[in-house]
C-alpha cells in the first residue's frame, strides 16, 4: 500500500475557497463563501487575504464581496488551452497513423528541453529510446532542431552550447555536424519548416518532423513520423512528407495560428 504523501494544509484550505467561488454563480459574501468551503468566517478571511494578494481572488463592489481574480482566469485559460491542444494533437496523430501506417511522435518544449509527450506505434514498430517523457537532444534530433529554428535564441542557445561543449555527437543525413553546420541546418529547417533525419538519431531509423504553431504564431509542438530505413520517402515532395506538413498546418490553424504563419 502506498504511503500517503504529506501536503501543505494551508494550500488545500485556500483552494477549497477558490473552488467554492468557481462553483458559485457569482460574487459571494464572506459568510456565504466560508459556509460553502466549510470554514469559520474568521479563518476564511485570513486565507482570502492571501488569495487576493496572489490575484486568484478579488474583493470589490459596495459590499466587499469576493469573486475570482485575474490569476484564476489565467490558470483556467492555460488549462483549457492545454486540454484543447492535446485533444487536437491526438486527433492529428490518429490521422497521420491512419494515412501512413508509420510510428507517430509528438514533442513539446519542457524545462529541460524537447520532451516526448505522445507516441503511437506504426504497423511496423521502430525500436527507439524516445518513449513518452524522454528529454531529447537539441542538436541531435528533429524536434530539437525545429525548436532551435523557431524558439527565441535566448531560450535554446544555452542547451545548444551545453551539448556542443559536452561533445554530444550529431549528424545531418549521415554527415558529421559541427557548430557551423548546425547553424546552417537550423536556417534550412526554418526555411523549409521541416526536418528530415536519415539514421541521425538512431541508426536504421528515418524520420520527418514538422512544427505546429499556436495562436501567437509561436512553435507549440513538433509532430514526427518514423520508420525503418527506406520506409519513408524523405524527398520534400513525397506523399508522406507532404501529408505531415499538411496535418501540422491544419493543426496550427485549429490552435489559432495566424494564416500568415503558414
Amino acid at each position: 500500500m502506498r504511503k500517503k504523501q504529506q501536503g501543505v494544509q494551508g494550500v488545500e484550505i485556500g483552494l477549497r475557497l477558490a473552488f467554492a467561488l468557481a462553483r458559485a454563480s457569482g460574487p459571494m459574501a464572506l459568510r456565504e463563501l466560508a459556509r460553502a468551503a466549510g470554514l469559520p468566517p474568521s479563518k476564511a478571511h485570513r486565507y482570502l487575504v492571501s488569495l487576493c494578494r496572489a490575484g486568484v481572488v478579488r474583493q470589490d463592489g459596495p459590499n466587499g464581496n469576493y469573486d475570482l481574480g485575474t490569476g484564476a482566469l489565467e490558470l483556467g485559460l492555460a488549462a483549457q488551452r492545454r486540454l484543447d491542444e492535446f485533444r487536437l494533437a491526438d486527433e492529428a496523430i490518429a490521422e497521420l497513423y491512419r494515412d501512413t501506417g508509420l510510428t507517430v511522435g509528438l514533442a513539446v518544449w519542457g524545462n529541460r528541453g524537447p520532451t516526448a509527450v505522445r507516441r503511437r506505434e506504426g504497423a511496423h514498430p521502430v525500436t527507439v529510446s524516445t518513449r513518452v517523457g524522454t528529454v531529447m537532444s537539441v542538436i541531435g534530433t528533429n524536434a530539437g532542431r525545429l525548436f532551435a529554428a523557431f524558439l527565441p535564441k535566448a531560450v535554446v542557445q544555452p542547451f545548444v552550447e551545453a551539448e556542443f561543449t559536452a561533445g554530444a555527437p550529431a549528424s545531418d543525413m549521415g554527415r558529421p555536424l559541427d557548430r557551423a553546420g548546425f547553424e546552417a541546418l537550423v536556417a534550412r529547417v526554418r526555411e523549409q519548416r521541416l526536418c528530415r533525419n536519415r539514421g541521425d538519431t538512431v541508426a536504421g531509423i528515418d524520420a520527418v518532423s514538422a512544427p505546429v504553431f499556436d495562436q501567437e504564431g509561436q512553435i507549440a509542438m513538433v509532430l514526427s513520423i518514423m520508420g525503418a530505413r527506406g520506409a519513408i520517402d524523405l524527398a520534400l515532395d513525397s506523399a508522406p512528407v507532404k501529408r505531415l506538413a499538411r496535418v501540422c498546418a491544419e493543426l496550427s490553424l485549429k490552435l489559432g495560428a495566424p494564416r500568415s504563419n503558414m
